[in-house]
């Protein structure tokens, strides 16, 4: 109640101060926007408090409010330690010694690190006692040339990195490589081995944006963690333990006491401020979809005259945009000067000590210089420890997606058994009442056997289970009754792969290769990995010339090779869809030779 009344009062103040012509109506629309940030960021404190709060805010506000703390309970923290025993595996080599052996050298690196930013505020301070000193220029020297090495190694300035650093993240590098490749493949494989009843339940592309964003999540997440949060933490821990051991503990509770207020103050605005940053994202959205779509309505618009309509709609979400987007540079305005005075006051109170004891001769002034140069060198990463830390964020929300997909259960089970000796010319096929429910029930007691040579028509309407038959036969479902025999084998006994290695099939949808250059000797390889490739060429060209003499099928097929769409399916062009025919019909033959 107070805070509303406060807000109101402040209101009818600046309103009445734009009548006199002290401010005008824009800045009064700032304020208005500021003081909802600064009310946001009291309800959010309290929220987090656990407190109950009573403001004066509408209804939607109140919605706002409770989808808010909806946001809040749904943290991508919940689950941290769990998720981190998830990315610890990745970021050892299992199998390789040599990339092994680099992250320990990397792990090593980073500690010299630390033990470098100690020394580069020591020798600073030891310059300044010895010039005081009036010291000889050899002694000088030396420890000028020392501090100037330390610096090299360290890096030159705010946002540089040094030698030791570069060197560092270049040799993460294979590391990074070899995660990379590791996951992708887990996922990949792990993908081809679900069902096809999951398959055509979910978007590819949704599972693609999985695969990418969770791969570079966990990149992230380990370059993020291990060599930015732990290295800042470390520097603080080892920051405090210096100046309690070296200066006096009033110096180790300021540097504490500042630390923690600072990371907490930029934790708990970050999670506040995220909401803006997704409304803005939202916004943003809106008014690009709203000019895409009037673009690509060019005639209709045009048909009704509504131009000027499309426009003020388009306007109108630019600004709704431009609200949002003020919103969050408020609030990253808000972070940065808080950030600014937490280390304002902390370098103020150390500062102020500091001098005391150098007046009252218990310090040198070096040791002023170390105690300025260590805090403003401690401070530095700590400028992107916001950033990192909303990285991190979103990084463990693409991980989940990506560890959701890893922990998809495989609904055809992957024995380890052989199919025992038999020809595929002499073998039969026998289907012994099969039952399978998809949705609805498809197949019910269905019996039937294919002996060698004999050819079987399945005849039936649209739905009836046609396809499922070839399908169960393949193993992308298993069937919920009855089996299916391969010379009296149960194939739900023998290994898949070695199930699928039996049989050839010739879809009736069209479709080559998924490259955009699809090649006539890998389209009939997939089918016949186990021939040698003289002895496919040799037989491709034997069954082609069936249909081409050699020139045409040089010029028009450019041999084996021809530029086809991305995939060619039954809407593009006729020729592609003969080819792709003519391919089958050639795997097919092949086989049987």
């Amino acid at each position: 109640m107070h805070a509303a009344l406060y807000c109101h009062v402040i209101l009818v103040t600046f309103h009445s101060a734009s009548q006199i012509g002290l401010i005008t109506v824009f800045s009064n629309y700032l304020v208005i926007h500021f003081i909802d940030v600064i009310l946001e960021l009291y309800v959010y404190l309290k929220v987090l408090l656990h407190q109950n709060v009573y403001v004066s805010l509408s209804v939607h506000q109140k919605h706002e409010r409770q989808g808010q703390v909806e946001v809040i309970s749904g943290s991508a923290w919940q689950g941290f330690r769990r998720k981190v025993c998830l990315l610890v595996p990745y970021m050892w080599p299992r199998g390789s010694v040599g990339l092994q052996a680099l992250v320990i050298l990397c792990v090593g690196l980073l500690g010299l690190e630390r033990v470098i930013n100690v020394f580069v505020p020591i020798y600073s301070r030891n310059i300044v006692n010895q010039l005081s000193a009036m010291e000889s220029w050899r002694t000088l020297a030396i420890t000028v040339c020392v501090y100037v090495l330390l610096k090299f190694l360290q890096g030159g300035g705010v946002g540089t990195s040094g030698f030791v650093s570069n060197l560092r993240s270049f040799l993460w590098t294979y590391v990074q490589q070899y995660t990379s490749r590791v996951v992708q493949v887990r996922l990949f494989t792990h993908l081809h081995d679900l069902s096809l009843r999951w398959h055509l339940g979910r978007r590819t592309g949704d599972v693609l944006r999985s695969i990418d964003r969770g791969t570079s999540s966990v990149n992230n997440l380990l370059s993020y963690i291990v060599f930015s949060i732990v290295p800042t933490i470390a520097d603080i821990i080892i920051a405090i333990i210096y100046f309690v051991t070296y200066f006096s503990a009033w110096f180790g509770l300021i540097v504490f006491i500042c630390m923690f207020l600072y990371l907490t103050i930029t934790i708990i605005i970050t999670e506040w401020r995220t909401k803006y940053r997704r409304e803005m994202n939202t916004q943003d959205n809106i008014a690009k979809s709203k000019a895409v779509d009037s673009l690509l309505n060019f005639e209709t618009v045009k048909y009704y005259n509504s131009e000027g309509f499309e426009v003020r709609r388009f306007e109108d979400a630019i600004l709704k945009y431009q609200a949002c987007e003020w919103k969050t540079n408020a609030s990253l305005a808000l972070l940065n000067q808080t950030q600014n005075l937490i280390i304002g006051f902390g370098l103020l109170a150390g500062s102020l000590l500091c001098a005391y004891y150098v007046t009252v001769d218990k310090f040198q002034v070096g040791d002023y210089v170390l105690f300025g140069t260590y805090i403003i060198q401690l401070y530095t990463p700590l400028n992107w420890f916001g950033t990192y830390y909303r990285m991190i964020q979103s990084a463990f929300v693409d991980m989940e997606s990506m560890f959701e997909l890893l922990t998809e259960e495989k609904e055809v089970s992957g024995h380890c058994g052989h199919f025992e000796s038999f020809s595929s010319q002499l073998a039969s096929l026998k289907f012994c009442f099969l039952f399978f429910v998809y949705r609805k029930e498809i197949l019910s007691e269905i019996s039937f056997t294919v002996m060698p040579g004999q050819t079987v028509a399945l005849v039936g309407p649209s739905g009836s289970g046609k396809s499922t038959i070839i399908r169960l036969l393949f193993r992308f479902y298993d069937v919920q009754g009855g089996c299916i025999l391969i010379d009296g084998q149960d194939i739900s006994k023998v290994r898949k792969h070695d199930n699928r290695d039996t049989f050839m099939v010739g879809s009736e949808s069209s479709a080559l290769g998924s490259a955009l250059i699809a090649l006539i000797m890998n389209n009939v390889v997939i089918g016949v990995l186990h021939l040698n490739g003289e002895v496919i060429l040799s037989t491709c060209s034997v069954k082609l010339l069936y249909l081409l003499n050699p020139s045409d099928f040089n010029a028009l097929l450019s041999g084996i090779q021809m530029l086809v769409h991305r995939r060619a399916v039954c809407n593009s062009s006729l020729f592609e869809v003969m080819l792709y025919q003519t391919v089958q019909a050639v795997t097919l033959l092949t086989t049987m030779q």
